[in-house]
């Protein structure tokens, strides 16, 4: 997933954004909706973008808090995963020098 979020510690990187890169990952039983073919029956996609959209919409100064809420979000939100992976990268952070992008990997264990 990507998102321009606006997420710096500082006003000026808060304010003029970054791009990021969302990636969650996680556990779930498969038989049900393997057999019914019924979206009702699985992980809907479709909400889980929307609740990383939502957190991503708020401001903050760090990708740590970001990550937690992310994370707390889809514990909470989507009780029929589990072992849930979160990787976020943050495009060209501002720091003296050249830094592609800083990454900061989650998974629900750590939280």
């Amino acid at each position: 997933m990507k998102f321009r979020g606006h997420i710096g510690t500082t006003a000026e990187e808060r304010a003029a954004g970054n791009d990021f890169e969302i990636t969650v990952g996680y556990d779930c039983n498969t038989l049900r909706p393997g057999l019914s073919d019924n979206l009702n029956d699985a992980v809907d996609y479709s909400k889980v973008f929307d609740a990383v959209s939502e957190e991503m919409a708020v401001e903050c100064s760090l990708i740590e808090n970001l990550g937690h809420r992310l994370m707390r979000r889809l514990v909470t939100g989507f009780p029929n995963i589990s072992n849930i992976r979160l990787r976020i990268r943050k495009k060209y952070p501002a720091v003296a020098g050249h830094l592609e992008c800083s990454v900061l990997e989650l998974t629900s264990a750590s939280v």
